[in-house]
């Protein structure tokens, strides 16, 4: 009776390669009949143990510690979770706010939304020391940049309750104000990532914010306190966009312009300008579908217009009503035009995109009132896909998607011919802007890099760690500071000239999926030992 009572309390190799599959392996062979039985209870577990580390990944996400991410090419992955923010995790400043600060970085990429910074002196020595970690704070979702103005950092995020419009101090990165709203965006594919796509806009002590499903506020910049709002997509009668609205508020003169979405039925008008103060309607113009760049203010043969990429075209429109002045076909992939066109000079456009499209030089000439716009040059040398280039002394800088996962190379080329002067270093796709003749690459890593913008060679300075995990958002830069952000995090560099350098903290450099699924793994065996062992607690023989 002991001898049965003993066999009882030990499992079955079939029952420990369930649960704890390397065991059962290790117990095939110990316990073998045969070495042609083992084997094939081998190559058994070993298949079962797709489903094995498939069960652990999915409790991993349940539980918000791994996530599903698509970088919107290739293969989805499997990244670390971050906490969902909460109201709860917002913290104030204690600091006084600098009122003197300069009012210049107020627009998505700049002033003139082209990504440079005409009078920023820059610290180039970061090969010596890397810039100078000046804070770091918890952020929400969303791949909204930032706008600084009078010491105050405006920027949007997904929070548990809703998006959310927030201020924080730019001298400690701590919370000012914040307005949630009731709204979530997450796109069917899961490409995108959840959160607010487009930047505040600062003018003249008021913030406008357009959110990714259509909710346009204007806000008292000191306070947060909601002077108007509207939906621009429900009053309009327009669709969202497959990866929500992205384009960032533009103030001209009195009204405040965004764009609307896609037409929809009898919802035709995709352009809309409201008082910037009273949120009161001035025109609507039936505009072709929109895509994902933000409207620019522009000159353009002798004309100030707006400059707008929609889903199948560029073009030149009125400011006073949004009609058409000129237009030229641009379509790709999935209507995903995201770059910002760039202007060379008053008569020439540079436009570019991914998917395989390429870029071009557009002239545009007028003539008793009517516009021709002309194609210069156009070729597949770069292709921005998720980045935006910039011009510096007659060349273009910018990242060309290579078609694969995390491929971006820098690219320079001769904006008049289009020809290539050089292709450098992989960044992924980043975003980049000009300063002092050098630009600052956000890498899609979350590294940040400094480059000699010269059309000779491609002179990487250096490449340091500065956020963890993938970092879409445009970086800005304001009073001798460099601010970034992903969907989790927001940190300010100190980059001014005779500036103490700083310690980067080193990432870990291991492939963040094959982590995950050693995590998901090892998750999947704890719990099998644990289970295990309470069966054999549970069989073993009383004395």
């Amino acid at each position: 009776m002991a001898i049965q009572a003993a066999a009882k309390a030990v499992p079955s190799t079939r029952l420990v390669g369930y649960l704890l599959p390397p065991y059962g392996i290790y117990l095939l062979w110990k316990r073998r009949t045969s070495t042609a039985a083992a084997a094939l209870g081998t190559v058994g577990l070993v298949a079962y143990c797709l489903l094995f580390v498939a069960a652990g990944v999915w409790l991993l996400t349940i539980a918000g510690a791994a996530a599903v991410d698509w970088h919107g090419h290739g293969r989805p992955r499997l990244v670390w979770g971050h906490a969902t923010r909460t109201g709860g995790d917002w913290k104030p400043s204690g600091a006084a706010v600098d009122t003197n600060a300069s009012a210049y970085w107020t627009d998505y990429r700049g002033p003139h939304r082209d990504g440079r910074h005409e009078s920023c002196p820059l610290r180039t020595d970061w090969d010596v020391a890397a810039p100078r970690l000046l804070w770091k704070t918890d952020v929400g979702g969303g791949h909204s940049s930032m706008s600084l103005a009078h010491g105050r950092l405006f920027t949007m995020e997904q929070w548990a309750e809703g998006e959310a419009i927030t201020a924080y101090n730019a001298a400690d990165g701590r919370g000012l104000w914040k307005h949630v709203y009731a709204a979530r965006f997450n796109d069917s594919y899961g490409m995108g990532g959840a959160g607010p796509r487009s930047t505040p806009t600062w003018h003249e002590d008021r913030v406008y914010a357009l959110g990714a499903q259509g909710h346009l506020h204007c806000l008292d910049a000191a306070t947060g306190r909601v002077l108007w709002q509207k939906h621009v997509l429900e009053e309009h009668g327009t669709r969202n966009l497959m990866f929500g609205l992205c384009a960032s508020p533009l103030v001209v003169a009195d009204s405040v312009i965004v764009t609307a979405g896609a037409r929809a039925g009898a919802g035709r008008n995709t352009l809309i300008a409201y008082h910037r103060l009273t949120g009161e309607l001035q025109w609507a113009a039936p505009a072709e579908n929109q895509a994902y760049m933000s409207p620019m203010r522009v000159t353009l043969a002798g004309t100030e217009q707006l400059l707008i990429t929609g889903a199948r075209q560029l073009m030149g429109l009125s400011l006073s009503n949004g009609a058409v002045l000129w237009s030229v076909p641009w379509s790709l992939s999935y209507d995903n035009n995201i770059a910002q066109p760039l202007l060379v000079d008053g008569q020439r456009v540079f436009i570019s995109a991914g998917y395989g499209k390429g870029c071009a030089l557009l002239e545009i000439t007028a003539s008793e009132g009517q516009f021709t716009a002309t194609t210069v040059w156009e070729n597949k040398h770069l292709k921005n896909k998720f980045t935006s280039s910039v011009l510096h002394e007659g060349h273009i800088y910018g990242l060309d998607d290579s078609g694969s996962d995390d491929a971006a190379h820098l690219v320079c080329l001769d904006a008049a011919r289009g020809l290539v002067q050089w292709r450098g270093d992989n960044f992924g796709h980043g975003q980049l802007l000009l300063v002092a003749g050098h630009l600052i690459i956000s890498c899609e890593n979350g590294d940040l890099a400094l480059v000699e913008a010269s059309p000779q060679n491609p002179k990487l300075i250096a490449r340091v760690p500065a956020l963890n995990g993938k970092t879409w958002n445009h970086p800005a830069v304001a009073d001798g500071r460099l601010f970034v952000r992903n969907s989790h995090t927001m940190s300010c560099y100190d980059i001014r000239p005779g500036a103490a350098g700083g310690v980067t903290s080193r990432r870990n450099a291991g492939p963040e999926d094959l982590l995950v699924i050693l995590a998901g793994f090892s998750l999947m065996n704890g719990l099998g030992a644990f289970l295990l062992f309470g069966i054999l607690r549970f069989r073993a023989p009383r004395q």
